[in-house]
């Protein structure tokens, strides 16, 4: 075996290959009542991904979390609400449209300026 091809078998087993390897995502999604469902399922069908819940799905891919922003902003131009959010395990996660807004459990918990002492 050649000094070449060792250190490219090498770099291979430690991930520092420089062919594209495949990275896992998680696409969360919410389209609304009114988005266009059909669409977004054709397209994580496309991808093979495996469903992990309401507006969750998980794909393994060669793409840059940029690519695929850039597909799913594509998909979902002129739907005004609907918001998508990425996560890596090497980048971590961020919206790709639409963004954050109140979280439905916000004022559920109960807080020490709240509670009183019933002794």
């Amino acid at each position: 075996m050649s000094e070449e091809s060792y250190m490219a078998a090498r770099a291979k087993t430690n991930g520092t290959s420089n062919e594209p390897s495949n990275i896992r995502y998680w696409i969360s999604f919410d389209l609304g009542l009114m988005g266009n469902y059909s669409r977004v399922y054709e397209w994580l069908d496309s991808l093979d991904a495996q469903e992990c819940g309401p507006g969750l799905a998980t794909i393994t891919s060669s793409k840059t979390r940029d690519q695929l922003a850039a597909e799913i902003q594509r998909l979902l131009k002129g739907a005004s609400r609907a918001r998508a959010y990425v996560i890596s395990m090497k980048q971590g996660g961020r919206f790709v449209a639409g963004g954050r807004k109140a979280a439905p459990w916000e004022g559920f918990a109960t807080s020490a300026a709240n509670a009183v002492d019933e002794a």
